[in-house]
């Protein structure tokens, strides 16, 4: 009932892939719901949508959950691996993405 008293959940992958859905409606749906999966030595970025063929060649496809998680995977490299080049990634991307927003939101196109 409040998902904000919450800064990390453990699950197992079922459990764990059922609440990022759910939870993904919190921010305004799955589009919006990007990932990471960490461990001590790997990770592995994905979006929380699957491939949605049914929007296929539409051209209403949202980038934002695989882009966000592009860039929460360089940000994760950057502290782990100490590699500012993966940083300074996470950090464009993240600049690029707000750029984009604003912009939509400017025009009326988007909502957040």
């Amino acid at each position: 009932m409040n998902p904000q008293q919450y800064d990390v959940v453990v699950t197992t992958n079922q459990l764990g892939d059922i609440l990022t859905d759910e939870g993904a409606g919190l921010v305004g749906g799955l589009g919006f719901a990007p990932v990471l999966c960490v461990g001590n030595r790997y990770a592995m970025a994905q979006a929380t949508h699957g491939s949605a063929p049914d929007i296929a060649g539409k051209n209403i496809a949202n980038p934002y959950a695989m882009i966000m998680s592009g860039q929460m995977l360089m940000a994760w490299l950057g502290r782990t691996r100490e590699e500012p080049k993966a940083t300074r990634a996470a950090a464009l991307i993240d600049h690029a993405m707000e750029q984009v927003i604003s912009a939509a939101q400017a025009l009326g196109a988007c909502r957040t």
